[in-house]
């Protein structure tokens, strides 16, 4: 049995990585000292500090007034807009799925690869939202652009056979099956069903519903779409295992 198999086999199937319950740690941290620490004014800094405002980058420069953190505010906000939530359930819908489809793909990439993986899936939410929205003066805040990348990703080999979703009983090595070829996604079923179903769910909830408790930021369906995309094509430049060779 291969090393990994050992580790696999060894964790249990709701045992979460460190790098998760780090990662939930910061984000309910961060929401904490926002909403309990921090005054209106202060708080408010924060929202325009860090938060995603396609405006900061393509509204007219107005004399006087500058956004927080400057050309360098700029970039960063691709990222950090991430770790900001709406309220509690904003931040509970999304640990909920941070933690089942975070798990599979942090057990396969490692911390490292992990924690870059999802910064770029943020930042690939944030860019698909810029382009739609090039004028949007609503702040994008949430995790869940980086989540739907993480959802893409581990659809890649969650579905192979022995994976968790792959039918029969998973492998102890389940998170660390061969991933699928494009060809072989469209070709499966289940698949296709799955990311339908996602792809309506956030239509849905993007364009007609705002969620329970989010109430205060954009819904922004493209940018989990942004996500998801840069997820599923760019899984392989991040994965250190591989796909099925036939």
């Amino acid at each position: 049995m291969s090393p990994r198999s050992e580790r696999a086999e060894r964790e249990p199937v709701f045992n979460l990585p460190a790098v998760i319950i780090a990662s939930l740690a910061v984000l309910a941290i961060v929401h904490v000292v926002r909403v309990y620490v921090l005054d209106e004014e202060q708080a408010s800094w924060l929202i325009a500090t860090f938060a995603f405002f396609p405006i900061r980058l393509t509204g007219p420069s107005i004399p006087g007034f500058y956004w927080p953190g400057g050309l360098a505010g700029d970039v960063w906000t691709f990222f950090s807009y991430a770790f900001l939530h709406a309220d509690w359930m904003h931040y509970g819908v999304n640990g909920l799925w941070l933690a089942a489809f975070g798990t599979p793909l942090a057990r396969r990439f490692g911390t490292w690869r992990f924690l870059a993986f999802s910064l770029g899936g943020a930042a690939a939410g944030a860019a698909a939202h810029l382009l739609l929205y090039p004028s949007g003066q609503a702040p994008l805040i949430g995790a869940s652009a980086a989540i739907s990348a993480q959802m893409a990703a581990s659809a890649r080999f969650a579905f192979s056979a022995g994976g968790r979703l792959g039918g029969g009983i998973p492998r102890s090595d389940a998170d660390f099956r061969p991933a699928l070829s494009f060809l072989e996604m469209a070709r499966d079923r289940r698949i296709v069903a799955f990311l339908g179903v996602w792809f309506v769910f956030n239509l849905v909830f993007g364009l007609l519903f705002t969620p329970p408790g989010v109430t205060n930021s954009t819904v922004a369906w493209e940018a989990h779409l942004g996500g998801f995309i840069f997820g599923v094509l760019l899984f392989p430049w991040f994965d250190p295992i591989g796909r099925a060779r036939r």
